[in-house]
């Protein structure tokens, strides 16, 4: 997962919440050792294997009584090392499945940094560390786990059941393995929705703030803005400059902002949070949500660069590359921007905003690569029943907040493919805590537990 969405939303309530000891029952402690396994194979594009992973966790399966039809690794051509394991529960009925969705691969770990080994699981002071351990392999733990435990007790459930440990979230340079099995094997996630990575819960200091539900995303789209000129000699300077040009470009770039829009995830996040929040950051969320033109209220929000990329598509500059020589004049400028787009625009759309934002005809505004967008999914009665059940018995009175991720998850393609996904994992932490993709990254052991509890109860409410 990239970027969680409520970075500073408790700096308004305050922290603390510590882990407390969670009793370690046998069911609990087999999970935790499958946990562990799957945590120290390292699974990282420089130094790791998904496959290794996924068979590991496929012979859990087997023991459990899987046969080859229902669960099995399947591998990439030409990608031997990003293998993605997929598992079913037949269910009894003609509904379609419901689909549990975790990513297996980590983003890199140099052990040199960390204060531990990265790919060995450490449980101190209420927490676990490893790489892994956040993003996104305790969801991945959670769902074997189940699908053992139910194939043991020979659960029967009414709607299939599907899981999909997938290899390639993390990178750009990997077999993305959702969007493989879309392509090659689509039978064995397809489903009417699929739970995913996305959205946990949030600590403040009296405990649980907010039970999170992620719907939507916004869609990254690379962009270029390119300058070209005939260059010269550099000792004959002339007004007409690749790089003056460029630069004048992307100082009216840094002052644009795309217009504020809400759809119905985003208008209830900024509706239930300004009840959390409270004082003039609270009020401009009431007051965006009631009127998404409200000019103060967005400025105010906009100081906070989550919410800002919750109201707006973002473009951001983030490579330059300009020139062929110390002694020429420029040829070529290039500036290489990060675009964040609200679902429902098309990157036509957005070329055409920021070719109207620069203002130049000079600058020509290029579409790197391209992604089809997608509407948000919508959060119905099927949806949020069962996770309004459970929460009101693991965490009564906590308001149920939906969010829209600004960042990425692998929902991107089920959702352009017509399979709506929703994050909901039930973990809580304080923001920012676990530095996912960071040093030292690490999770609350009850919330992993608890974490553990919910999924249960969703997927056998969804089930039946």
């Amino acid at each position: 997962m990239r970027a969680w969405v409520l970075a500073a939303a408790v700096a308004f309530v305050g922290f603390g919440a510590s882990a407390q000891a969670q009793e370690l029952t046998p069911e609990r402690a087999a999970f935790r050792a499958l946990y562990e396994e799957l945590v120290e194979i390292d699974t990282s594009p420089s130094t790791g294997s998904c496959t290794r992973a996924a068979e590991a966790m496929l012979v859990h399966l087997r023991n459990a009584g899987f046969s080859q039809a229902d669960a099995q690794v399947i591998v990439p051509e030409g990608a031997p090392g990003d293998g993605n394991l997929v598992a079913q529960i037949r269910g009894t009925s003609r509904q379609r499945a419901l689909l549990l969705l975790a990513h297996i691969d980590v983003v890199d770990a140099r052990r040199e940094d960390w204060e531990r080994d990265p790919f060995t699981l450490y449980e101190e002071n209420g927490f676990f560390y490893g790489r892994g351990t956040a993003d996104d392999k305790a969801m991945a733990a959670v769902f074997v786990d189940l699908l053992v435990r139910m194939r043991r007790e020979n659960y029967r459930p009414r709607r299939t059941i599907r899981m999909a440990l997938t290899c390639g979230e993390e990178t750009s340079n990997r077999v993305n393995g959702v969007d493989y099995l879309l392509r090659n094997h689509r039978q064995w996630i397809e489903a009417d929705f699929a739970i995913n990575e996305g959205a946990g819960g949030i600590l403040g200091a009296n405990g649980p703030v907010a039970l999170n539900i992620q719907a939507g995303e916004k869609i990254h789209q690379v962009m270029t803005l390119t300058v070209t000129n005939p260059g010269g000699h550099s000792s004959r300077p002339v007004p007409e400059n690749a790089i003056y040009r460029l630069s004048n470009g992307l100082t009216r770039l840094a002052a644009y902002q795309f217009p504020v829009e809400l759809n119905p995830v985003t208008r209830a996040f900024f509706e239930r949070m300004a009840l959390i929040v409270g004082g003039e950051t609270g009020a401009a969320m009431a007051a965006i949500a009631r009127n998404p033109s409200d000019a103060d209220a967005a400025a105010i929000l906009a100081r906070d660069p989550s919410f800002n990329a919750m109201m707006r598509t973002t473009c951001v500059a983030t490579e330059l590359d300009a020139g062929h020589a110390a002694n020429a004049l420029p040829q070529r400028a290039v500036a290489t921007l990060s675009c964040r787009v609200l679902q429902g625009h098309t990157p036509e759309e957005v070329q055409a905003q920021l070719q109207r934002a620069i203002g130049d005809p000079q600058i020509e505004v290029g579409i790197v690569r391209r992604r089809d967008g997608s509407n948000p999914p919508a959060l119905t009665r099927e949806i949020m029943g069962p996770v309004e059940r459970t929460a009101a018995r693991l965490w009564p009175n906590t308001p149920i907040v939906p969010v829209m991720t600004v960042g990425a998850t692998d929902g991107r393609f089920l959702n352009n493919a017509g399979i709506p996904t929703y994050g909901m994992s039930g973990m809580f932490a304080l923001p920012g805590e676990s530095n996912a993709h960071g040093l030292n990254e690490k999770i609350r052991v009850q919330s992993v537990f608890e974490g553990r509890e919910f999924l249960e109860a969703i997927v056998r409410d969804y089930a039946r």
